[in-house]
């Protein structure tokens, strides 16, 4: 139940990854520029401006840039990893703490509808 429950959101997100890491590895916007944002292929494709000053919009420009496609296929590619080494491993105490990780990774969806139920 839970590891097809993250197999599922783990494709999801590739999908969304793949469709944003079009344009290469993404920049933040030339120092100077008149305003932050993530740039790729050349363009500011994600102007930032929280209306809470530059060392916001810096630090969200930051956070964005940390959670580029590129990084997430890698984080994603890991999941699979261990979803597969816990289809591997018989039922005993490795298991039940590879599941307890699964477990943690899918809390971040605990508010998709098929989130399972069980504890």
């Amino acid at each position: 139940m839970w590891t097809g429950f993250l197999r599922a959101r783990v494709e999801e997100e590739r999908r969304g990854a793949l469709a944003a890491s079009g344009d290469g590895w993404w920049e933040p916007s030339a120092p100077g520029a008149a305003r932050y944002g993530v740039t790729a292929g050349g363009r500011v494709f994600a102007p930032v401006l929280t209306g809470r000053g530059l060392d916001a919009d810096e630090e969200v420009t930051f956070h964005v840039l940390r959670n580029q496609p590129g990084r997430t296929l890698d984080d994603l590619d890991a999941k699979d990893d261990l979803l597969d080494l816990l289809d591997q491993v018989p039922d005993g105490p490795l298991a039940e703490r590879l599941l307890a990780v699964v477990k943690k990774f899918a809390a971040p969806f605990h508010d998709h509808p098929d989130y399972p139920e069980e504890p």
